[in-house]
């Protein structure tokens, strides 16, 4: 009978060295960075993301076995300006999924406007708002969006972390970007349903009051489950009986500060 062939596990021999070039030993460390600390979390700041655990992790997940000598000073000079990039990737990730889960959620809800009067108008602009919320929130109970949530927060209770520190830069030029694309969705839906922002207030305001009142529930969210309570209100296009979040709640009379019917609308068009 045949022998089987023996692995070189069995025969004591090493697996032949894999030589890689700088930008790939970089992006493997660096993603079983991010890893650990999406499951490890962040503690009193980075201390879970050192070169030990986090090459350890790489082996053990992918079985690629990298040593210090391969990064340090390769690569990254130490470990605090490797711990740094890790943050800052995901920093630059923060809110692209709520985002464009939101816009999806927009994009459906245009199937029930009703645009026949300024009270239906302001009803459907309430739908867009209620829609947009709830699918926001589903968005960020992910865990990417949790240690993000995670990040912001260790960065704004740390004493060391000041305006210019480059780690809260990194997030100031995050929030302008989303705040953009927000008001860019915020801009579509008032003129969809006819409304505008008074002449003495101004839509990034109007985003950035939005914002600041969504991050709050989502830090709320993770010690009080109660952050996603809802209440149920009967939605005037149809009679249907739908869920609102208290995000929604609160967005939608914000925005009645920041609005007011526009006089000058005309109806959309429509085949």
């Amino acid at each position: 009978m045949a022998t089987q062939p023996r692995s070189r596990a069995n025969t004591g021999l090493r697996e032949p060295r894999v030589r890689r070039t700088r930008e790939e030993l970089h992006a493997l460390v660096m993603q079983a960075g991010r890893e650990v600390l999406m499951s490890e979390g962040l503690g009193s700041g980075a201390e879970h993301l050192t070169f030990k655990r986090v090459l350890a992790h790489l082996e053990a997940t992918q079985g690629i076995r990298v040593t210090n000598a391969s990064v340090i000073r390769r690569i990254w000079d130490n470990q605090e300006e490797f711990q740094l990039e890790v943050i800052r990737s995901i920093v630059d990730d923060q809110g692209d999924r709520e985002a464009v889960m939101t816009g999806e959620a927009f994009e459906e809800a245009l199937a029930l406007l009703d645009l026949t009067s300024p009270e239906s108008r302001r009803a459907s602009l309430g739908e867009l708002i209620r829609a947009t919320c709830a699918q926001y929130l589903e968005a960020a109970s992910t865990s990417d969006a949790t240690i993000q949530l995670a990040l912001a927060t260790y960065i704004s209770a740390n004493l060391h972390t000041t305006a210019g520190s480059p780690l809260v830069e990194p997030f100031r030029h995050t929030n302008d970007r989303l705040t953009q694309e927000y008001v860019t969705l915020y801009r579509a839906g008032l003129e969809l349903v006819g409304w505008r922002v008074r002449a003495d207030r101004s839509i990034e305001h109007a985003a950035t009051a939005f914002s600041a009142l969504a991050e709050g529930m989502l830090l709320r969210m993770v010690a009080d489950p109660e952050v996603l309570a809802t209440v149920t209100q009967v939605r005037p296009m149809d009679g249907v009986a739908v869920e609102w979040s208290l995000l929604a709640i609160g967005m939608n009379e914000i925005t009645d500060f920041f609005i007011e019917p526009d006089p000058d609308w005309t109806p959309p068009h429509r085949d």
